[in-house]
């Protein structure tokens, strides 16, 4: 019997970004001709460790070895020489470029002038395509391409590099169930020609049908390798959560008293997604919306906030049927979105703490042309209290804040509108736990004083922590709705293991949406 050969063999890889560890002593093995999954929670180290493998990031510890053979140098270059290719799930696509253009970008065919061989690429494009099974057009604008049509040429440049490591982050999260089981079919038969594949996905289910082995990470250390006949769904959860530090158990959950029904959706959809999604929220309520990448979750709050129209349904506030056509629509109503994008949608990083948080009331302190100075001081300070703002001085550029406190900025915007309902995009992405404690504190707060609160979070603790109920979403559906008690164990007395409880059976009813998603779909 031939012994596997390791195409990829990483050890005691380690990586801190400004003091955080991302990595600690991580250790990784790939073999030829296998499919390997890379599991783990947000913040477990997966992305940092691939980025590592493919010379985006280098490891301040550790080596890295390729085929047998330690990478010359920690950079994309050497890393693509090596033979390693990266299907990134942040696309790295230009959208003013064509299709074609974007697979055999750096890497264009030249006729016998030097010059770019356009029709080429577009030969070479349409070959790969044929191959995975799927209809894309070679010569269409990216920036004209729906998302599932992206994902597939994202797939596409990495497939183009004929490489012997080929590693895909989430590739499916924008694909329909047709074009993930063609996937499936073509990179069975790049397992068979020996290529190594690295697979990251949420969706165990994914999981469970495409991988041999597969290896969990858990706050940046590894947790464990094992071929997956011995990791069932209900293991590979138990692994992923695992036992964390205390963070948000310790957060104590103020019970609010839900009043009348404040926010109403009846069979709403939008361009894309959601699609014909219902709930209602009450004032005095937090309701969290759970699910993976892709299900749906930001483009309704998207609709909800007027930044992309309803195409069907109704919305109603206090009972009154609205239309919200418009951000201003959204804000008349009382509606504030806190988007999941700070630095490039919630902030202007160079101006100053003062001139963030009145951005958003400057209608309401401008008059004759001129902003009236006093009321702007006087809604900042405030903000700055109200939120423990720490900042030498409200007229300190946002930029020299740190990650929490930038966001306490977004979140004092939005509530100088006074909004009865305020909606949260991963309110706490990239700040520290104890910030994080203080935005979950203010949300329960925010409900104890009557408004309705709308959390949207990859982060299943925070959720758990913040919400009263939760709404799991899958491909743009809503799929069952949650009260936050009955994810409790009773018998469980310890607050910390009764929070990894009850994390692991959402993450199970998440799985469980996927499935029902895939079975609709046939």
């Amino acid at each position: 019997m031939t012994t596997p050969v390791a195409a990829v063999r990483m050890t005691g890889i380690s990586k801190s970004f400004g003091g955080v560890r991302a990595l600690d002593n991580v250790d990784l093995e790939v073999l030829e001709g296998e499919v390997h999954a890379l599991l783990g929670g947000n913040g477990a180290g997966k992305s940092t460790i691939l980025k590592v493998l493919n010379g985006v990031h280098s490891a301040d510890e550790g080596t890295v070895e390729v085929a047998g053979q330690k990478l010359a140098g920690a950079t994309p270059e050497a890393a693509r020489a090596a033979g390693v290719a990266m299907n990134f799930q942040e696309m790295s696509l230009v959208p003013t470029l064509t299709v074609a253009q974007n697979v055999f970008l750096t890497r264009e065919a030249r006729d016998a002038r030097g010059l770019i061989d356009d029709a080429d690429s577009i030969r070479r494009a349409e070959a790969i395509f044929k191959m995975l099974e799927v209809e894309v057009n070679p010569r269409a604008l990216v920036g004209d391409l729906g998302a599932g049509q992206k994902q597939l040429t994202e797939i596409a440049k990495a497939i183009s590099q004929d490489a012997r490591v080929l590693i895909l982050d989430e590739p499916s999260t924008a694909l329909a169930v047709s074009d993930v089981e063609r996937l499936f079919v073509f990179l069975r038969k790049l397992k068979a020609k020996g290529v190594a594949i690295i697979y990251v996905s949420h969706r165990m289910d994914e999981i469970a049908r495409i991988a041999d082995r597969a290896t969990i990470l858990r706050d940046g250390r590894h947790v464990i390798t094992a071929p997956m006949v011995d990791l069932h769904v209900d293991t590979m959860i138990e692994h992923i959560v695992g036992r964390r530090s205390k963070g948000f158990a310790d957060v104590l959950r103020g019970e609010v008293t839900k009043g009348d029904a404040l926010l109403e959706l009846k069979a709403v959809s939008g361009p894309h997604k959601p699609e014909n999604v219902s709930f209602t929220l009450h004032r005095g309520e937090v309701l969290g919306l759970a699910g993976l990448l892709g299900s749906g979750r930001s483009a309704l709050a998207r609709v909800i906030a007027g930044i992309e129209p309803a195409v069907a349904g109704e919305i109603a506030i206090n009972g009154r049927a609205v239309q919200i056509r418009s951000p201003s629509d959204a804000i008349a109503e009382g509606v504030a979105l806190v988007p999941e994008a700070r630095a490039t949608q919630g902030i202007i990083p160079a101006h100053s703490v003062a001139d963030n948080m009145v951005m958003a009331v400057l209608g309401r302190i401008t008059k004759g042309g001129l902003v009236d100075r006093i009321q702007a001081r006087e809604i900042t300070d405030k903000m700055i209290q109200r939120l423990s703002v720490k900042t030498a001085s409200r007229d300190h550029a946002v930029s020299t804040l740190s990650g929490g406190n930038q966001q306490k900025v977004v979140i004092g915007k939005w509530l100088a509108t006074d909004p009865d309902i305020l909606i949260l995009d991963e309110p706490t992405a990239g700040i520290d736990i104890g910030s994080k404690s203080e935005i979950i504190r203010l949300v329960r707060d925010l409900a104890m004083a009557g408004k309705g609160v709308l959390v949207i979070s990859s982060e299943l603790s925070e959720l758990l922590t913040a919400c009263d109920r939760i709404l799991v979403m899958a491909d743009g559906r809503a799929h069952q709705m949650l009260d936050r008690a009955d994810l409790d164990d009773p018998t469980e007395t310890n607050p910390e293991h009764a929070l990894q409880a009850a994390e692991r059976r959402l993450q199970i009813e998440i799985q469980k949406a996927l499935t029902a998603k895939e079975a609709t779909h046939g």
